[in-house]
């Protein structure tokens, strides 16, 4: 990384562009004064690019605001000067890590990734709107948010925290198309409006498309068609997130934070091992009856009997259990050709039958009956 351009302050050393938004271009610098290497952020705003002075007032609101700032996730002040040329700089710490735009494009975020990814952008959301008068970021977006390895985020980019992309009748309006909340468009923003955008950050990573090419129904985002392999806790947490109505999203950070530390829903258990054991204790009770009448007959035929028990059993066991899991399906896929959709009882009456044979078999093999292979012992009972 080269840093060759020129010193700035006696102190900082620029270096390669980052970007350049409406407001300022950014880029990186490398501290002089500082003991070993230290690279720092160093947002510029030009006057003489044709930017106005109301551009100006924001960038010194931006400036106001970080100085007043205290939170790990948030990038911290460290200087602001007038250089040659009307150039006015914001020197800012650099955040570890990199933005969620570039992270998702090199790693794949799965549920656990969006839900931590989420929970601590609330986090930071929580300490910005408990804040007198209450700070709204109003630009919350992948490229304004940075992650590090260790999974931590930084919130970044507080150019937007007062109303401000295009200018009608005096007033302002920032932020970005597709994370924008409704309101903005009309110069209204609350605690619900970073989290419209923190909900559309998330759909965007979840999905792996902007949020303007979401499927919607109306207004509304149509989540349960984008992202339906989702689980459903976490696919409604977003879609309260990002309902278009102000007043129908939660009304809080904290509100959200709740809303995602919810138990997620087990799925409901299958009725298929509960009906195999009621079946397999009814073969066990027909077993007990053979064993009854089996211990009335003389001691040799008994050993013959209860042998012959135990191999019927098992070797049926095993012959059906192959039958169930290696020829089924290919008599499946051949009923599915030919009866279609009227497959799915046949296939179910089909194994239905084959489970009752197993436990039967199952029953005869048991280790109950392996116990009764030779009559008892002198003293001992039979049981």
């Amino acid at each position: 990384m080269k840093f060759d351009g020129p010193l700035l302050a006696e102190r900082w050393r620029l270096g390669p562009r980052l970007g350049s938004g409406a407001q300022a271009r950014t880029h990186l610098a490398r501290d002089e004064q500082a003991e070993g290497e230290r690279v720092v952020v160093i947002k510029r705003l030009h006057i003489s690019d044709g930017k106005t002075w109301k551009n100006f007032d924001l960038f010194e609101r931006e400036i106001r605001t970080l100085k007043a700032l205290e939170h790990e996730g948030i990038p911290r002040y460290l200087e602001s000067f007038e250089s040659d040329g009307g150039v006015f700089n914001l020197v800012m710490e650099k955040a570890p890590g990199a933005s969620l735009r570039s992270w998702s494009k090199k790693h794949k975020l799965d549920e656990d990734d969006l839900r931590d990814i989420t929970r601590r952008t609330l986090e930071i959301l929580t300490y910005l709107h408990g804040l007198r008068p209450p700070i709204i970021h109003r630009d919350i977006k992948p490229a304004n948010l940075v992650r590090d390895r260790d999974g931590s985020i930084s919130l970044v980019d507080f150019g937007a925290v007062r109303d401000s992309v295009r200018t009608e009748g005096g007033s302002t309006v920032i932020g970005t198309f597709g994370y924008m909340a409704p309101e903005q468009l009309h110069g209204e923003a609350s605690a619900a409006t970073d989290i419209y955008g923190l909900g559309a950050t998330m759909v965007s990573l979840a999905g792996g498309v902007e949020p303007e090419k979401v499927p919607r129904k109306g207004l509304r985002m149509d989540l349960d068609a984008h992202l339906s392999s989702l689980d459903p806790s976490l696919r409604a947490v977003f879609s309260a997130m990002t309902e278009p109505d102000p007043s129908d999203r939660p009304k809080s950070a904290e509100r959200v934070l709740e809303m995602l530390e919810k138990p997620r829903k087990k799925a409901p258990r299958k009725k298929t091992p509960q009906k195999t054991r009621a079946l397999a204790r009814r073969e066990s009770s027909a077993v007990d009856e053979i064993d009854d009448f089996v211990d009335t007959l003389p001691a040799p035929v008994r050993v013959a009997l209860r042998a012959l028990l135990f191999i019927v059993g098992a070797s049926g066991w095993l012959g059906l259990t192959i039958a169930r899991y290696a020829a089924l399906p290919i008599i499946f896929a051949l009923i599915g050709v030919v009866f279609g959709e009227r497959s799915n009882k046949t296939k179910r009456a089909i194994e239905s039958g084959f489970d009752e044979g197993r436990a039967g078999f199952a029953s005869l093999a048991s280790r109950r009956a392996r116990q009764r292979l030779l009559p008892p012992s002198d003293g001992e009972s039979d049981t």
